[in-house]
């Protein structure tokens, strides 16, 4: 029997990347997925889900933008709707902008923590309220960063909300053990996507000159990662921060 089968929740940031390589790897699990991204992702969105059904397996797709707390809410109904039940969650949209915090303004913090910060927090509330209503237990894992724990320069503000989810996610966890509710968190480094693919040779530099691993990570081994922890193997674990990193946090 596959990890997930019959199991139905929903993938934020899904039409590419790692959200893609997410919802990707739970479909061949036998997870019923709901792919979701904003509008502007609608096309490629919808190319997940071909591909997923074209596998076996079973998503449907739906625009949210995660920066809107009645996205996300509608989101969490109509995942439920699907199959009557919504078993699992998976927070990863996201964005990563660089600078010096010394040259940042209001609005880059502002969107940064609403699209990274905000949007799990509400993700979680509303997420957390159905699960415990359907009391069947559940799992959410939340897509945190190397950067949550090891920041580097220039990426200040992002740092800080992939530290605020790590805070979010053992908080969850702690308080929804006892309706058998798990919340745990992956840790990426530097994963094949189309923004790496357009990311200078110094930087790469210094993403994989740290992991023990000298290559960039692919979507779908952090998929794996996360259909592991939303899976009854994983039925002990809560509370964690899982690096996915090629060893980028094992010398720190």
């Amino acid at each position: 029997m596959s990890l997930l089968e019959n199991k139905a929740g929903f993938v934020t940031g899904a039409a590419n990347g790692i959200g893609k390589g997410i919802a990707l790897e739970l479909a061949r699990e036998g997870a019923y997925v709901m792919v979701s991204d904003i509008d502007a992702a609608w096309d490629d969105g919808e190319a997940v889900v071909r591909e997923i059904r074209e596998m076996g397996g079973r998503a449907e797709f739906m625009v949210c933008d995660v920066s809107k707390p009645d996205d996300i809410k509608a989101l969490v109904k109509c995942t439920k709707d699907l199959t009557g039940e919504l078993n699992f969650a998976v927070n990863n949209a996201g964005i990563g902008p660089k600078g010096k915090l010394a040259e940042s303004d209001d609005e880059i913090w502002d969107k940064t923590n609403d699209i990274n910060l905000k949007s799990v927090f509400i993700s979680l509330r509303e997420t957390l309220s159905v699960m415990r209503e359907q009391d069947k237990g559940g799992a959410i894992v939340n897509i945190s960063s190397v950067a949550g724990i090891a920041p580097l320069a220039q990426i200040g503000i992002y740092a800080a909300t992939k530290h605020g989810v790590l805070g979010l996610t053992k908080v969850a966890a702690i308080e929804n053990g006892d309706a058998n509710i798990r919340v745990n968190a992956i840790l990426p480094n530097g994963i094949r996507s189309r923004l790496m693919d357009g990311t200078p040779d110094d930087v790469l530099k210094t993403i994989m000159d740290p992991q023990a691993i000298k290559r960039l990570g692919e979507p779908e081994e952090v998929g794996a990662a996360v259909a592991f922890l939303l899976s009854d193997k994983a039925a002990f674990i809560t509370g964690a921060s899982l690096p996915v990193d090629g060893g980028f946090l094992a010398g720190g």
